[in-house]
């Protein structure tokens, strides 16, 4: 029996931001919404997983101002990203929760949407990265809980009004609290969420910096098939806490802090054979439902995770 599947902390590991225009919304963080979903408060049992891949699609083609109203611009953009890392979970222990780290390193991302342009094509390139020196996980009787703490580190291709840029040109910096929660004696059925917060820094050779952020993730799910299937609906938001500061705009041009909220089916399924577990394979898919000063679009994601060695669960 599968007992505790794993779940990789890439709620705060992401490396593709999205934000739109200038005059009418805000510039976004480098973590990435709705990623993590269900079981968001569990950290996987000690081993090593590979993440490979993890593949994000993200289409809009509505803008919406502060009160809700569709913007009337062309905002039609397809963004498409690709990761590999790796994420270790130990034995070790601090604070009685065990101790684990994550490194996330994009292969290559299609376009980027930035607050002061939309580089539709900028040409294939590399990202920002992403390293998690600490995350911690517990386990109780009926719930579970996890926190870590994120470094977001500009990787991608970045200049200053370039119109090229992959990457963001800023360090990032995330710490995350999240639970989940059993709804009955079994663990077969659950609610998680976690929150985190973004802050970063200036971007290079300019005095434009992204507001403080804080992310809301998570999603009611239940295990099928001794814990080798999960579904549920997932579900993300994201609220702007402080103003951007964007070179060159007046203050009175960024119109209302966005806010967003999507929502959606997610489905994981342990790849498993004669009583060995190799890997699990993650799919989800998003509606935005709510958006303000914002794109409201959908998004994708598929992630699949390999554990190294495969694990040998005993039969009863």
């Amino acid at each position: 029996m599968i007992k505790r599947r794993q779940r990789l902390t890439i709620g705060s590991v992401a490396f593709v931001a999205l934000a739109v225009v200038p005059a009418w919304a805000q510039l976004r963080t480098q973590h990435i919404p709705g990623v993590v979903g269900l079981k968001a408060g569990t950290a996987p049992p000690p081993h090593v997983y590979v993440i490979a891949p993890l593949f994000y699609m993200y289409w809009t083609d509505t803008v919406r101002d502060r009160n809700g109203d569709r913007l009337p611009l062309d905002a039609s953009i397809t963004t498409v990203a690709y990761a590999g890392g790796v994420n270790v979970v130990t034995t070790k222990k601090i604070l009685g929760g065990n101790y684990g780290f994550q490194v996330l390193a994009p292969v290559g991302v299609n376009n980027r949407i930035q607050g002061t342009e939309i580089q539709a094509n900028p040409g294939p390139g590399i990202s920002d990265s992403a390293v998690v020196p600490i995350s911690l996980g517990w386990n109780f009787k009926r719930a579970d809980a996890i926190t870590s703490y994120t470094l977001f580190i500009p990787t991608g291709r970045y200049e200053d009004g370039a119109d090229d840029n992959t990457g963001y040109g800023m360090w990032g910096h995330e710490v995350a609290f999240g639970t989940t929660v059993y709804l009955n004696a079994a663990k077969q059925y659950h609610a998680a969420a976690i929150a985190s917060f973004d802050f970063q820094s200036k971007k290079k050779d300019s005095e434009t910096q992204v507001g403080n952020q804080m992310n809301l993730e998570g999603g009611i799910g239940a295990d099928f098939l001794k814990g080798g299937l999960t579904t549920g609906i997932a579900y993300y938001g994201g609220w702007k806490l402080t103003d951007d500061h964007i070179e060159g705009f007046p203050d009175i041009l960024i119109r209302g802090r966005n806010k967003v909220f999507g929502l959606g089916p997610e489905v994981q399924l342990a790849l498993a054979s004669r009583n060995t577990v190799y890997g699990f394979l993650k799919v989800n898919y998003q509606w935005e439902i709510f958006a303000r000063t914002t794109t409201q679009g959908s998004e994708l994601t598929v992630l699949a995770t390999f554990l190294v060695p495969p694990l040998r669960v005993p039969t009863p």
